[in-house]
Parts: C-alpha cells; sequence; structure tokens
C-alpha cells in the first residue's frame, strides 16, 4: 500500500478521536474517507500531513514512517476544509507563488485558469474572492505542488454542480496518472460515483473498508442501496 494507517489511536486529552484504525491506500485510486462529524474523518488526515502525532501506531508513506520522512521528500498536497491565503496577495500572484516553489511540477497556470475558470479573479485579493472561488484556488494551489498523494477535506463546500463535475474529472486525471486520492466528505452523494473505495468512520474507529458492493456484500445489505443508506445501517448496528 503506498499510505498505510496500522492500529493508529489518538486523543485530544481525555477525548479518543481515533481508536486502533487501520487501512491502505494504493496509487492510481480514488478513497473516500467517510463519517458524521465528529468520527474522526478530520483528526485522521491531520495524523498524515503530520500536523497531529498519533499516540501509537504508525502511519507509513510508501513504506517510510511519516515522520522520518524529510519536508522536501514529503509528497503530500492537502486541500483544507477552510481556506488559508496570504491577504496581500492576488489569485495569480498566488498561483506564480506556488509555480515557483515546485518548478518541476508539470501543470501550466494557464490550464488551470481556463479549466477552473478563474481568469476574472486573477487581479483579487482573498477578502475579495467568492466561498466557491476561494476553493477552486485552493484546489489550484494543491495541484501545483509535487505530490503523489492528494488529500481532499470536504472539497465540494462552496462548488456549484458544474464546479464539482469539473473537480470529479481532476480527481479521475490524477486517478489515472497513478495518484493516490483521499477525499474526506459527509457529502455521500458526492462521494458515491468517484470513489473507488470507502473507509467509513464511527466515533474514532473503521466500521467498514471496501468498495460500495463489498461492503453490501460482507455486511449482507442490500443491494440497491444508496452510499448513505449504507452508511447509516452500519452505524445503526454498532449502536
Amino acid at each position: 500500500m503506498y499510505l498505510e494507517f496500522d492500529n493508529v489511536s489518538f486523543s485530544y486529552s481525555k477525548t479518543l478521536a481515533l481508536a486502533g484504525v487501520s487501512f491502505g491506500i494504493e496509487k492510481g485510486e480514488i478513497v473516500g474517507l467517510i463519517g458524521a462529524n465528529g468520527a474522526g474523518k478530520t483528526t485522521t488526515i491531520l495524523d498524515i500531513i503530520r500536523y497531529l502525532q498519533p499516540q501509537s501506531g504508525k502511519i507509513s508513506i510508501d513504506g517510510i514512517n511519516v515522520a522520518e520522512i524529510k519536508n522536501e521528500n514529503f509528497a503530500v498536497s492537502y486541500i483544507a476544509d477552510s481556506p488559508v491565503f496570504y491577504d496581500e496577495l492576488t489569485l495569480l500572484e498566488h498561483l506564480h507563488f506556488l509555480k515557483a516553489l515546485y518548478p518541476g511540477n508539470g501543470l501550466s497556470i494557464e490550464g488551470l485558469i481556463e479549466k477552473l475558470e478563474l481568469r476574472e479573479h486573477l487581479s483579487k485579493v482573498p477578502s475579495a474572492l467568492s466561498k466557491g472561488t476561494k476553493q477552486k484556488l485552493m484546489i489550484a494551489l494543491a495541484l501545483l505542488r509535487n505530490y503523489e498523494l492528494l488529500i481532499a477535506d470536504e472539497p465540494f463546500t462552496g462548488l456549484d454542480p458544474k464546479q464539482i463535475s469539473v473537480f470529479k474529472q481532476i480527481l479521475k486525471d490524477c486517478k489515472n496518472e497513478k495518484k493516490a486520492v483521499l477525499i474526506s466528505t459527509h457529502l455521500l452523494d458526492m462521494a458515491e460515483g468517484i470513489c473507488d473505495r470507502y473507509i467509513m468512520l464511527s466515533q474514532g474507529r473503521v466500521i467498514a473498508c471496501g468498495s460500495k458492493s463489498q461492503i453490501i456484500n460482507t455486511r449482507s445489505l442490500g443491494n440497491d442501496s444508496t452510499l448513505e443508506q449504507v452508511y447509516l445501517s452500519l452505524i445503526e448496528r454498532e449502536g
């Protein structure tokens, strides 16, 4: 597995956020990290990007403990759920700044501007951007990095249906380029149809892992169940 969680646990003070979480993600697949608010999705991501450090267990990328990977070799790009920008830089200046940091990235700024329909906003500073445009800028900045694993935390927030379609195609392109993609979302209808597999969390524990059909078959659920129905059924069984 390219990304692997091995019995990872994490607590905030006395509050258990992750309890013995184990899963893996291969390159060339899109995996949905599914769960209600407070299920442990964001904590899982923050452990991957090394903002937090697990109290027990191991997280590895390409067989190496993430804690031992040098920053310059940490090939992870992250689309946060809350945009973070430089207040004084315009949208275009943000793009050029990231491109200068990662000159080896093959994507062109012009191509991203066209794909994400950013042209009319190039001279605007972040405070003048709509929520959806801020999200598109976050996506563009993430794609300009050198990465093998793309992580997106609630990436569909603020995007209109057309923008969601564009972003889904971007994720499919990443998959076709043999990148690993992890999407964290509570919008299960958005995840369904784009993800190859799902990691379902509840109260900091993995309650199911696999494709939708695999989860349905192993848990004896209805074949015509939606992803939301599958998740809610599993939550109910967990009690």
